[in-house]
């Protein structure tokens, strides 16, 4: 039998090769450091735990866990964020840019689109703005997700501008 490539399948699989910034200084760096104590829950992402999520201000991550049996927990980080209105209003507002109303933003679309079944919504409360400004300032600044487009430190540091479009 002679040699063969199934080249749509090569295209789908590398529409799912997606790029990780896994740089140690940044997480080392104590200015990255969160100085707040932070008690995560995580929910998955459908419709029907928009009710579990608290009515409080907070910071939150999308994160894609696949399920899979007999192994690890192995998570990817996508997107991070931050409210102080309240994070049922912040879920509720995803769910609706998933469902495509109003103008998705593009990267997230896909996020929603692709991964929906494996999506879970990461949140911590906190009382103080500025916690919250600040905690989602180091997070943004320490793991630099792949689908958040605005990163604080990337507007001082260049090297970071464009990382995931290289």
């Amino acid at each position: 039998m002679a040699y063969d490539l199934d080249t749509d399948e090569e295209a789908k699989i590398s529409y799912h090769i997606k790029k990780f910034l896994l740089y140690p200084q940044f997480w080392n760096d104590a200015i990255n450091q969160i100085h707040v104590n932070l008690r995560w829950k995580q929910i998955k992402f459908v419709p029907q735990n928009k009710s579990k999520i608290p009515l409080s201000k907070g910071v939150y991550a999308f994160i894609i866990k696949p399920q899979y049996d007999n192994f690890f927990e192995t998570n990817y980080l996508f997107y991070v964020g931050k409210t102080n209105r309240t994070l049922q209003k912040r879920f509720d507002e995803y769910l609706d840019e998933q469902a495509g109303k109003g103008k998705p933003r593009k990267k997230l679309f896909k996020m929603f689109k692709v991964y929906r079944e494996y999506l879970h919504f990461y949140y911590a409360e906190l009382s103080n703005k500025s916690d919250v400004d600040s905690t989602e300032k180091q997070i943004l600044n320490t793991f630099v997700p792949q689908v958040n487009t605005q990163i604080p430190k990337a507007k001082i540091k260049p090297e970071l501008m464009y990382i995931y479009e290289q």
